[in-house]
Protein backbone atom coordinates (compact mmCIF):
# COMPACT_ATOMS: atom_id res chain seq x y z
CA UNK A 1 0.00 0.00 0.00
CA UNK A 2 3.14 2.04 0.88
CA UNK A 3 3.83 1.90 -3.10
CA UNK A 4 0.99 3.09 -3.71
CA UNK A 5 0.80 6.19 -1.60
CA UNK A 6 4.46 7.21 -2.92
CA UNK A 7 2.57 6.53 -7.03
CA UNK A 8 0.09 8.63 -5.89
CA UNK A 9 2.30 11.77 -5.51
CA UNK A 10 3.54 11.43 -8.97
CA UNK A 11 -0.09 10.82 -10.64
CA UNK A 12 -2.92 13.64 -10.99
CA UNK A 13 -5.01 12.27 -8.57
CA UNK A 14 -8.01 11.27 -11.25
CA UNK A 15 -5.22 9.04 -13.06
CA UNK A 16 -4.41 7.45 -9.46
CA UNK A 17 -8.53 6.56 -9.13
CA UNK A 18 -8.66 5.22 -12.26
CA UNK A 19 -5.56 2.76 -12.16
CA UNK A 20 -7.18 1.73 -8.18
CA UNK A 21 -10.01 0.77 -9.77
CA UNK A 22 -8.54 -0.84 -13.07
CA UNK A 23 -9.60 -4.44 -12.54
CA UNK A 24 -7.06 -6.99 -14.02
CA UNK A 25 -4.31 -5.10 -13.66
CA UNK A 26 -1.96 -8.09 -13.84
CA UNK A 27 -3.02 -8.93 -17.54
CA UNK A 28 -2.83 -4.70 -19.00
CA UNK A 29 0.72 -4.84 -17.50
CA UNK A 30 0.85 -8.17 -20.33
CA UNK A 31 -1.14 -6.21 -22.82
CA UNK A 32 1.23 -3.61 -22.87
CA UNK A 33 4.22 -5.81 -22.72
CA UNK A 34 2.54 -7.70 -25.59
CA UNK A 35 1.53 -5.14 -27.71
CA UNK A 36 4.05 -2.55 -26.89
CA UNK A 37 7.17 -2.88 -24.89
CA UNK A 38 8.36 -6.36 -26.77
CA UNK A 39 7.48 -4.99 -30.51
CA UNK A 40 10.22 -1.72 -29.57
CA UNK A 41 12.52 -3.60 -27.99
CA UNK A 42 12.55 -6.04 -30.37
CA UNK A 43 12.38 -3.94 -33.74
CA UNK A 44 16.25 -4.19 -34.71
CA UNK A 45 15.98 -8.07 -34.40
CA UNK A 46 15.31 -10.11 -37.62
CA UNK A 47 12.21 -10.73 -36.62
CA UNK A 48 10.31 -7.80 -34.90
CA UNK A 49 7.48 -8.36 -32.41
CA UNK A 50 8.93 -12.56 -32.37
CA UNK A 51 9.99 -13.04 -28.39
CA UNK A 52 8.32 -16.63 -27.31
CA UNK A 53 6.06 -16.95 -25.68
CA UNK A 54 5.05 -13.41 -26.15
CA UNK A 55 4.94 -13.85 -30.06
CA UNK A 56 1.42 -12.25 -32.46
CA UNK A 57 2.56 -15.52 -34.78
CA UNK A 58 1.18 -18.91 -34.23
CA UNK A 59 3.52 -21.32 -33.81
CA UNK A 60 1.48 -23.65 -36.16
CA UNK A 61 0.82 -21.06 -38.83
CA UNK A 62 0.36 -23.65 -41.98
CA UNK A 63 0.62 -27.20 -42.61
CA UNK A 64 2.43 -29.53 -44.64
CA UNK A 65 -0.02 -30.93 -47.50
CA UNK A 66 1.57 -34.39 -46.75
CA UNK A 67 2.47 -36.11 -43.29
CA UNK A 68 2.90 -39.83 -42.36
CA UNK A 69 2.01 -42.28 -39.25
CA UNK A 70 3.83 -45.60 -38.60
CA UNK A 71 2.38 -48.14 -36.96
CA UNK A 72 4.02 -52.38 -36.21
CA UNK A 73 2.41 -55.47 -36.93
CA UNK A 74 3.48 -59.49 -36.35
CA UNK A 75 4.48 -61.52 -39.26
CA UNK A 76 0.87 -62.40 -39.97
CA UNK A 77 0.16 -58.64 -39.73
CA UNK A 78 -2.09 -58.41 -36.90
CA UNK A 79 -1.37 -54.81 -35.04
CA UNK A 80 1.21 -55.11 -32.19
CA UNK A 81 0.87 -52.61 -29.44
CA UNK A 82 3.76 -50.76 -29.22
CA UNK A 83 3.98 -49.67 -25.57
CA UNK A 84 3.08 -53.16 -23.99
CA UNK A 85 5.81 -54.58 -26.05
CA UNK A 86 8.10 -52.25 -26.63
CA UNK A 87 7.85 -50.24 -23.99
CA UNK A 88 7.91 -46.98 -26.50
CA UNK A 89 4.63 -44.61 -27.79
CA UNK A 90 3.72 -44.76 -31.18
CA UNK A 91 4.64 -41.28 -31.22
CA UNK A 92 8.39 -42.00 -29.67
CA UNK A 93 8.41 -44.95 -32.53
CA UNK A 94 7.94 -42.15 -35.16
CA UNK A 95 10.39 -40.07 -33.90
CA UNK A 96 12.96 -42.85 -33.53
CA UNK A 97 12.15 -43.72 -37.26
CA UNK A 98 12.06 -40.16 -38.08
CA UNK A 99 15.93 -39.52 -37.15
CA UNK A 100 16.93 -43.36 -38.83
CA UNK A 101 15.12 -41.84 -42.34
CA UNK A 102 16.88 -38.83 -42.10
CA UNK A 103 20.01 -40.59 -41.94
CA UNK A 104 19.14 -42.86 -44.79
CA UNK A 105 17.97 -39.41 -47.09
CA UNK A 106 21.54 -37.82 -46.49
CA UNK A 107 22.92 -41.55 -47.49
CA UNK A 108 21.23 -41.05 -50.87
CA UNK A 109 21.89 -37.89 -51.38
CA UNK A 110 25.35 -38.93 -51.53
CA UNK A 111 24.86 -41.22 -53.17
CA UNK A 112 23.80 -39.75 -55.44
CA UNK A 113 26.02 -36.80 -55.99
CA UNK A 114 28.79 -39.20 -56.26
CA UNK A 115 27.14 -40.37 -59.26
CA UNK A 116 26.76 -36.98 -60.48
CA UNK A 117 22.57 -36.68 -59.51
CA UNK A 118 21.19 -34.94 -57.07
CA UNK A 119 18.35 -37.06 -54.98
CA UNK A 120 15.54 -34.51 -53.95
CA UNK A 121 12.33 -37.18 -53.47
CA UNK A 122 10.17 -36.23 -50.80
CA UNK A 123 9.85 -38.72 -47.89
CA UNK A 124 6.32 -39.35 -48.77
CA UNK A 125 7.22 -39.79 -52.39
CA UNK A 126 10.13 -42.36 -51.20
CA UNK A 127 10.04 -46.13 -52.21
CA UNK A 128 9.58 -49.00 -49.55
CA UNK A 129 12.80 -49.97 -51.02
CA UNK A 130 14.51 -46.70 -50.22
CA UNK A 131 12.80 -46.49 -46.74
CA UNK A 132 13.82 -50.26 -45.97
CA UNK A 133 17.22 -49.21 -43.77
CA UNK A 134 15.64 -47.13 -41.43
CA UNK A 135 12.55 -49.07 -40.99
CA UNK A 136 15.14 -52.69 -40.31
CA UNK A 137 17.42 -50.06 -37.82
CA UNK A 138 14.30 -48.86 -35.91
CA UNK A 139 12.76 -52.44 -35.20
CA UNK A 140 16.42 -53.88 -34.62
CA UNK A 141 16.43 -50.66 -31.91
CA UNK A 142 12.75 -51.35 -30.47
CA UNK A 143 13.83 -55.33 -29.80
CA UNK A 144 17.11 -54.48 -28.20
CA UNK A 145 15.76 -51.62 -25.90
CA UNK A 146 12.42 -53.29 -25.18
CA UNK A 147 11.33 -53.30 -21.50
CA UNK A 148 9.32 -55.75 -21.73
CA UNK A 149 11.66 -59.01 -23.86
CA UNK A 150 8.79 -61.46 -22.65
CA UNK A 151 6.44 -59.76 -24.79
CA UNK A 152 9.04 -59.72 -27.56
CA UNK A 153 9.17 -63.20 -27.27
CA UNK A 154 5.42 -63.85 -28.03
CA UNK A 155 6.13 -62.37 -31.59
CA UNK A 156 7.33 -64.87 -34.32
CA UNK A 157 9.00 -61.23 -35.96
CA UNK A 158 7.29 -57.62 -36.78
CA UNK A 159 6.62 -55.36 -39.58
CA UNK A 160 6.93 -51.99 -39.56
CA UNK A 161 4.37 -49.68 -42.14
CA UNK A 162 4.73 -46.14 -42.82
CA UNK A 163 1.12 -44.97 -43.90
CA UNK A 164 1.58 -41.37 -46.00
CA UNK A 165 -1.71 -39.68 -46.29
CA UNK A 166 -1.77 -36.86 -48.60
CA UNK A 167 -4.62 -34.47 -49.44
CA UNK A 168 -5.89 -35.74 -53.64
CA UNK A 169 -6.93 -32.66 -55.89
CA UNK A 170 -10.26 -32.75 -55.11
CA UNK A 171 -9.43 -32.20 -51.14
CA UNK A 172 -10.35 -35.54 -50.21
CA UNK A 173 -7.56 -37.59 -47.31
CA UNK A 174 -5.75 -40.24 -49.50
CA UNK A 175 -3.34 -43.45 -47.26
CA UNK A 176 -1.20 -44.98 -48.48
CA UNK A 177 0.45 -48.08 -46.56
CA UNK A 178 3.78 -48.98 -47.31
CA UNK A 179 6.32 -51.36 -45.38
CA UNK A 180 9.39 -50.57 -44.55
CA UNK A 181 10.54 -52.81 -42.50
CA UNK A 182 10.93 -56.40 -41.54
CA UNK A 183 12.52 -58.75 -38.42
Amino acid sequence: MESFNRLSLHMPKKIYQWFLCLPHKFHWFFVVLTAFLIPWLTRNTLKPGEWYPFSNFPMYSNFEKQAYYVYITDKKDQPVAMYPTFGNWPSGIKKMYDGKLKITVNNLKEKAKAEGKTYKTKIVNMTSEECRPAGDATLKQLIETSRTPEEIKKHEGFRLYQVDITLDKDGSIVKKPKLVGEL
